[in-house]
């Protein structure tokens, strides 16, 4: 669906009724929709490998937590966003992302997803399963592991258990990082926020973002935990050029966070939608 196509209201609630993904063009902007109220990925034409919702960027403080991220897991395509970003900005990672939704898959193209590649691996699989899948592969465990997996009906009961938590400590490198995509909304949001926390000994924490009530979860498979704040400043400093994502301005949500007992960065009043 283009602009030049000038899609009326029927045409966007047909493509809504399909249950199928469908992209939405305005503009510079792509967005990948599932229905007419929340947008789950958006790109800039002119810069593909950017990041443009707020959640997406808030993501990336997994680099100022660890140094060493060269190898990247991905459950949740979505239109790429992380995926091309890592790819891009973080250029001696290897990444690999299960999606379930092969609808999904299909629309790579229209968001300039690479080819599957010996750095980039995009596979049609239940993220549960394929994380399964990874535990066997003792000599490769993950430096980060990033969950975004929301769909029209919210989290996926598989992705939300102790047990898939357990499964993703377990295929972390020792200090490897957890990042779970979480509505701030959702009225499962503390429960799920608790059963994380639990699972990786308290060594978690959680940040909001700007524009929407997401709220990102930083999980640390490490009993050294929590960790100093001025490494975290001077880490954003350094790795601040290399990045198109405002890095100094993530260490200081993870601050915040640090700073209250419970762990949780206080709520961002002004908020535009979920992202």
């Amino acid at each position: 669906m283009t602009n030049s196509d000038s899609p009326s209201f029927a045409d966007l609630f047909a493509e809504t009724l399909s249950g199928k993904p469908f992209v939405y063009e305005e503009g510079d902007e792509v967005s990948l929709m599932f229905d007419l109220t929340t947008v789950q990925s958006r790109m800039k034409r002119s810069a593909p490998q950017d990041l443009v919702l707020g959640y997406t960027r808030s993501m990336l403080a997994f680099e100022l937590l660890r140094s060493n991220t060269h190898h990247i897991g991905m459950i949740g395509l979505g239109g790429g966003s992380l995926a091309k970003y890592c790819y891009h900005y973080l250029p001696e990672s290897t990444i690999h992302v299960a999606e379930i939704n092969a609808g999904v898959i299909a629309l790579r193209d229209r968001f300039a997803i690479p080819e599957n590649n010996a750095r980039l691996n995009i596979e049609c699989i239940d993220g549960a399963v394929w994380l399964k899948k990874q535990l066997k592969r003792t000599n490769k465990p993950m430096d980060a592991l990033l969950v975004d997996a929301y769909g029209k009906e919210g989290m996926p009961e598989s992705l939300a258990t102790a047990q898939f938590f357990d499964d993703c400590r377990a295929a972390l490198a020792p200090s490897g990082v957890l990042v779970v995509n979480l509505w701030g909304s959702d009225a499962r949001f503390d429960s799920y926020y608790q059963r994380i926390r639990t699972v990786f000994d308290g060594s978690a924490i959680a940040i909001g973002a700007d524009g929407c009530a997401n709220r990102l979860v930083l999980a640390v498979n490490s009993r050294s935990f929590p960790p100093a704040i001025r490494p975290i400043m001077n880490r954003a400093q350094q790795i601040a050029s290399n990045h198109s994502v405002d890095m100094p301005a993530l260490a200081r949500r993870i601050e915040r966070a640090l700073r209250n007992p419970d762990g949780l960065e206080p709520a961002n009043r002004h908020v535009e939608g979920r992202g």
